[in-house]
């Protein structure tokens, strides 16, 4: 072979790898491989202690202030996590963290219908006759319709952001904290009534009623805390931004229809 020959030959060969080179990167954006892990924090360790002296502040109630300020320094921690939307290889048309959203609200049915089903199971045996004299149906009904009230507000909140206004996007998440604590002081009031009246944890029926009405409290109160951390964090939020929010409004939908099946077997149902 002449040397021009040979030449020609390497310019060729030279030319296929710089193509091959050019298409190396192409064929890998195609299948990306990322890797997604958050930044290191403290805070959910914060808001697990914070938790785990709430539930221990029902044996001992001075327990029960010190976990909330814990849970809520923990909460105001996180709310400066930056979210960050994976991309799974499977389920392409649901988004993961709206699956694991609804993965959750499932398992949150198991819980709630197991309470449901005992307080059915105990009330069809002993009847609560007494018991149900002394509960308000008016006050129970005022509870009702704040909580109701407080999911329309937090749709009008996602559609308000939705359309890229934040400023009446905020003004309904604040209505929604303010109708969320106003439905916790109406189940605390109604708490004291009973225990005023001696039914105490230690009856059938007041274990079975402030530990169904309670462990509902305890999500409505995770929700207010949830509602006050979107708050805080409306800035990142925008039109084109707005998962976080619709996660929300699943987890507090659910919420309200829980409450609304409670409502129905401990206050209508005789």
């Amino acid at each position: 072979m002449s040397s021009e020959t040979r030449f020609v030959t390497d310019e060729i060969q030279e030319r296929g790898n710089g193509r091959e080179a050019e298409l190396v990167p192409d064929m890998a954006l195609e299948h990306p491989e990322e890797i997604h892990l958050p930044p290191p924090s403290i805070g959910p360790i914060i808001v697990g202690l914070g938790t785990m002296l709430l539930l221990l502040g029902i044996i001992v109630p001075v327990l029960l202030p010190i976990g909330l300020i814990v849970a809520v320094l923990g909460a105001l921690k996180m709310a400066n996590f930056e979210e960050i939307d994976l991309h799974p290889q499977w389920l392409r048309h649901l988004n993961d963290r709206k699956l694991g959203m609804w993965i959750f609200l499932a398992s949150e049915v198991m819980f709630f219908g197991a309470l449901i089903g005992a307080f059915i199971s105990f009330k069809v045996k002993d009847g609560f006759e007494e018991a149900q004299e002394i509960l308000s149906l008016p006050l129970a009904t005022v509870g009702t319709s704040v909580l109701i009230i407080s999911s329309f507000a937090v749709v009008m909140g996602l559609e308000a952001i939705q359309s890229n206004d934040r400023r009446v996007f905020r003004n309904w998440l604040v209505l929604a904290v303010a109708l969320g604590l106003t439905f916790l002081s109406i189940q605390a009031f109604e708490w004291y009534e009973l225990m005023h009246e001696d039914i105490t944890a230690g009856t059938l029926f007041g274990s079975a009623f402030y530990l169904t009405t309670g462990f509902h409290g305890m999500h409505v109160a995770g929700g207010v805390g949830w509602l006050i951390l979107l708050l805080l964090r409306s800035r990142r939020y925008s039109a084109s931004n707005y998962l976080g929010v619709e996660l929300f409004g699943l987890y507090w939908h659910f919420v309200d229809i829980v409450w609304i099946v409670l409502f129905t077997v401990i206050y209508l149902i005789h």
